[in-house]
């Protein structure tokens, strides 16, 4: 194991098990997702842990992957590294579980929407931007299971920030996306075609 993989996996298993403890303490609320935030961030500047030959940016035939770093055996909190090209975007989502993000490079503009319907008509979905947070390095944004957001790559070079989720994204079948202009919404599958 080479140093830098062997410091990589300390910092991430100390990571992790800070937030592990956070949620124990505190649960799943605003503030226990802000502390779980700064821990994420903290691991985030230590950009030289997660070297782009290792996680290597999206190609010309690619918008975006994620790479995983940590899960527990029952796919609870769950470490990614993201990355995606110049452009890039995701329709309004929720994920249906907690959810932090820390910038590391590149410049990615996190949407916040509140939904203004009350989900009870199936198909629709009427949202209302409320606010936009541009991540970059030393930049953390947290969600509750239930918050709605769009990512939009916003800088000139690709992102690569850590995401870290309650529960995998390989395993979130119940996920909403949001079409804006319709006023409609469908079930967003499960992510595929992690790298592990």
């Amino acid at each position: 194991m080479t140093d830098v993989k062997r410091q990589r996996s300390e910092a991430v298993a100390a990571a992790v098990a800070k937030v592990r403890d956070i949620e124990h303490r505190e649960g799943v609320s605003r503030d226990a997702l802000e502390h779980i935030r700064g821990v994420l961030t903290e691991l985030a500047a230590r950009r030289e842990l997660f070297p782009e030959s290792e996680y290597p940016s999206p190609g010309e035939q690619e918008r975006s992957f994620m790479y995983l770093i940590s899960e527990d055996d029952d796919h609870r909190f769950a470490l990614y590294l993201s990355t995606g090209v110049p452009g890039r975007s995701s329709p309004p989502h929720n994920h249906t579980t907690w959810a932090t993000i820390a910038g590391m490079d590149g410049e990615e503009e996190n949407r916040v929407y509140e939904r203004l319907d009350d989900g009870s008509v199936p198909g629709k979905g009427q949202l209302r931007e409320v606010r936009r947070v541009v991540l970059r390095a030393g930049d953390g944004i947290a969600f509750m299971p239930d918050d709605i957001h769009s990512i939009h790559v916003v800088s000139s070079k690709p992102t690569r920030h850590l995401h870290m989720y309650g529960l995998s994204v390989e395993h979130l079948p119940n996920r909403i996306e949001f079409d804006m202009e319709q006023g409609t919404c469908r079930v967003f599958p499960p992510s595929r075609g992690i790298r592990k």
